[in-house]
């Protein structure tokens, strides 16, 4: 008999203390996704800070590299040499070599009207001197051709290059827009993230654990006991029956049975719950039967 009452005690201060044990476990997890959520921010504003001094550091030498660039263009534009000398040494040759052509064309003119008005005896030497001027008008001919093209080579030469000094100072120009905007947005994403981790962190709600009904006193009739066991026994049914319910809607609502709102608990919260519930009810069940068998034997 007293190893049987010894038994049923244990089971009910199981079944007390079970709930109670699950209730205080709660904060416990809220604090602990309280602090991984502190050090996640942590580390993220540490790769902001990162990535702002990066962003910092490449801006200011998109800003010294257009400087130089700007100031060796403008000086290159102001004085586009070799160039400009290129084109003006072009431009000297091609005034000799338009002079020589004008200069041997007159003479190829007048060796023909010489050829044309020369007596029988004079027309060897007028052919000569004919063919020699054709000859040296030609060469002057070519020689000029080739100093106008060397002209127009020149002169597209230096316009290359002035439009590459004016597309070196644009592409600068747009590589220190580019930076300065990458460094707006990282300054921007680091002041956002400082902010955030600025604010208080709200804490879960946590509800108070609520406090179990104290016991029935072992010297109690046997009929109170009875009744007792059988109003505990049918309350625990109902707990049951109202956690499983609870659990399927919000399973058939989230799509997880597992999950529960944003208060930082344990997932696994609802089944510890279950169990506690059903060891409430097998104490009270236990106690029934302890209590049933003396009062038989007495009959």
């Amino acid at each position: 008999m007293n190893l049987r009452r010894s038994l049923v005690s244990a089971v009910l201060v199981a079944a007390v203390v079970s709930p109670a044990a699950v209730l205080s476990a709660a904060p416990a997890f809220a604090e602990s996704a309280s602090v991984t959520q502190t050090r996640s921010d942590s580390g993220s504003i540490a790769e902001l800070e990162q990535a702002a001094a990066a962003a910092a550091k490449a801006h200011t030498a998109a800003v010294a590299n257009e400087a130089e660039v700007t100031a060796e263009a403008t000086a290159f534009l102001k004085d586009p040499q070799p160039y400009q000398g290129r084109l003006q040494e072009a431009r000297a040759a091609a005034k000799q070599a338009a002079a020589t052509r004008e200069t041997t064309d007159k003479e190829a003119e007048e060796a023909a009207r010489a050829y044309g008005t020369a007596k029988e005896e004079d027309l060897p030497k007028a052919r000569e001197r004919m063919l020699k001027a054709f000859e040296a008008a030609n060469a002057a001919t070519a020689a000029d051709e080739k100093a106008k093209a060397a002209v127009t080579a020149a002169g597209k030469a230096l316009d290359d290059a002035k439009v590459e000094a004016f597309r070196r100072i644009s592409t600068a120009q747009e590589a220190t827009k580019a930076a300065a905007a990458t460094k707006a947005a990282a300054d921007k994403a680091l002041a956002d993230a400082r902010a955030a981790a600025a604010k208080p962190v709200e804490k879960p709600v946590e509800k108070p654990a609520e406090q179990p009904a104290a016991g029935t006193p072992a010297s109690d009739t046997a009929a109170t006991k009875a009744s007792t066991a059988t109003k505990a026994t049918t309350a625990s049914n109902r707990s049951t029956t109202s956690t499983s319910t609870a659990t399927a809607t919000q399973a058939a609502t989230t799509g997880s049975a597992a999950e529960l709102a944003d208060t930082g608990s344990n997932p696994a919260t609802p089944y510890l719950a279950l169990g506690s519930g059903l060891a409430l009810g097998l104490g009270a069940a236990a106690l029934y039967v302890s209590r049933r068998k003396p009062a038989r034997s007495a009959s």
